[in-house]
């Protein structure tokens, strides 16, 4: 461990010593000490270096002092010492002004001191302090162990490391979710996410936390009277989170980041026991819920049992949510990374909102099964939407590069339509797409007349043969035909408004006209007729379920 200038001047042997110059810069740590008498190469020094010299050649050459004021600028060394009265009468004012601008200490040393017993006192005493710090070190690690071993949580962890460090502990989860935190000696105020206020002053840990978390290595920052430590909670090459440490910058010791480096593995540990307990977790209810979305459920008491020994109570209303990241499929680690943040997101919110469900995860989505409260079916779907809205805005929070598309069944009660209610979700995000106004949260029931095209389908109806027929003219001519056909859906869309019909389009409302006037003549058909408009628009819609499933291309 160093030790710090104004230590170093401390020790008897200096107390026949000057500092001449550098005086802000007393508290720079002594990492090693080095004796040179003639300066050859200035860049072979350390960082942190005391030096000791004579100042042999200085006065006799200009391009030796040149160099010296170069090596005090550089700000390096830790101080120099000089000794007067060999080859320098005093120390040149050009070495002490430099000294000052740098605040680098600068300290005059007689010839009746011996250059040897400075070096020999200085270094016996960062080789004490090293000594006491691996005491210490190793005194930290075996408390922060036992806790471990005494499976005492992440909760004791964390106050008992803010004790040892006397400093504010925050651990943040690997989604910047607050796990734990203990405030000591200052005011502190948790803002939106990941801002705070300490005694006033406001910032935001977000970018330093990624950064920290992707780089694996810890980052330090100070604001205008704290010292700001973040170290990455690191196993097996994956961040499970981040420790910050907030103390007065003029408290904080080299002891304190030991500490949060101690504690940083052992809360590793505790996440990966975390870990294997939730995956084992994961894997019952994957299981569980894979019966329920096959419909093989064959004895309902069973499963009613087999829901509660799982923490789910599969007797009240509950709705299939199916979510979907949209992400290149070919980042398939970045993808296996993105599906464990969605289902700890997930937990975060339905957690906060006290909402019990059950997952299935996927390398690139999750299927939820939840309980809805509600006391019509239609507070049963707004709950829906709002468990949904809830989920999609702490996911694009974190990852506003990769959306979500929601998926939501309709809401059963008992088990026998749960698997309906599963089909439901994935299908709403699939055909999520036909929709004439997209949306990142797609409820089934939006979906409409597509149940209807959805059935005719499975029986065995030809929905090629449907739109075909109809709108075969609008399709001849590639460039054409999308135009008109796009026309016409939106148009309909908007219940044959000619004004807002324009307006989406962004085209004069006599080229609408003109567009409607063409798709008669090339159907046959008016769009004045609510049977015609009927056809049309079911045309419309198998073409765009033929496409959207891939059947057409």
């Amino acid at each position: 461990m160093a030790i710090s200038i104004e230590e170093a001047m401390a020790l008897p042997i200096m107390k026949e010593t000057r500092l001449v110059a550098g005086q802000d810069g007393l508290s720079n740590l002594i990492k090693w000490v080095t004796i040179v008498e003639v300066l050859e190469d200035i860049n072979r020094l350390q960082e942190g270096e005391f030096l000791i010299t004579t100042g042999f050649g200085l006065l006799e050459s200009d391009d030796k002092k040149e160099k010296f004021i170069q090596l005090l600028g550089q700000k390096k060394l830790s101080g120099v010492a000089m000794y007067t009265g060999f080859y320098l009468p005093e120390i040149p004012e050009s070495l002490i002004t430099v000294a000052n601008e740098h605040n680098l200490p600068l300290i005059e040393i007689s010839t009746d001191i011996n250059f040897s017993k400075i070096t020999k006192a200085i270094l016996e005493q960062i080789i004490n302090n090293q000594m006491q710090l691996l005491e210490d070190s190793l005194s930290i690690h075996k408390e922060l162990t036992r806790l471990v071993l005494e499976n005492k949580g992440a909760k004791e962890i964390t106050t008992t490391l803010a004790n040892l460090t006397d400093a504010a502990i925050i651990v943040y989860n690997d989604i910047q979710t607050i796990e734990n935190i203990v405030t000591k000696n200052i005011t502190l105020n948790i803002l939106a996410k990941t801002g705070l206020n300490i005694d006033g002053e406001e910032f935001n840990l977000k970018d330093k936390l990624e950064s920290s978390s992707k780089l694996r290595i810890p980052s330090h920052f100070h604001t205008l009277n704290y010292h700001v430590s973040i170290y990455p909670i690191i196993a097996n090459n994956q961040s499970y989170g981040s420790i910050v440490a907030i103390k007065r910058s003029d408290m904080w010791r080299e002891m304190d980041d030991i500490a949060i480096e101690h504690a940083g593995t052992v809360f590793a540990i505790e996440a990966l026991r975390k870990v294997a307990i939730e995956e084992t977790r994961l894997r019952l209810q994957g299981t569980f819920l894979d019966e329920i979305i096959d419909d093989h459920i064959t004895n309902k008491a069973y499963a009613l049992e087999q829901g509660k020994k799982l923490g789910y109570d599969l007797s009240s209303s509950q709705a299939f949510f199916y979510l979907y990241i949209q992400k290149n499929k070919s980042e398939s680690s970045e993808l296996q990374s993105l599906e464990s943040k969605l289902f700890q997101t997930v937990n975060e919110v339905l957690k906060n909102k006290n909402q019990a469900y059950m997952g299935r995860a996927k390398l690139d989505s999750l299927m939820l099964l939840v309980n809805i409260v509600g006391e019509t079916d239609q507070e049963k779907e707004q709950n829906c939407y709002w468990l949904a809205k809830e989920i999609n805005k702490q996911w694009l929070y974190f990852f506003p590069k990769d959306p979500l598309i929601i998926g939501i069944g309709r809401c059963y009660d008992g088990i026998s339509m749960l698997s309906q209610s599963a089909k439901e979700a994935q299908l709403a995000v699939s055909l999520s797409g036909v929709l004439i106004k997209p949306n990142t949260i797609v409820h089934y029931k939006e979906l409409g007349t597509y149940h209807l095209l959805i059935n005719m389908k499975e029986a065995g109806i030809d929905l090629e043969k449907l739109y075909s027929d109809t709108l075969d003219p609008l399709l001849k001519h590639a460039r054409q035909g999308t135009d008109l056909l796009e026309t016409l859906d939106v148009y309909l869309y908007n219940n044959q408004n000619i004004q807002i019909t324009a307006g989406e389009l962004f085209i004069h409302r006599h080229t609408l006209k003109y567009r409607l006037n063409q798709i008669e003549t090339k159907t046959g058909l008016q769009l004045k007729s609510a049977d015609d408009r009927m056809q049309i628009q079911l045309a419309i819609m198998a073409y765009k379920l033929l496409t959207q499933t891939g059947e057409i291309h």
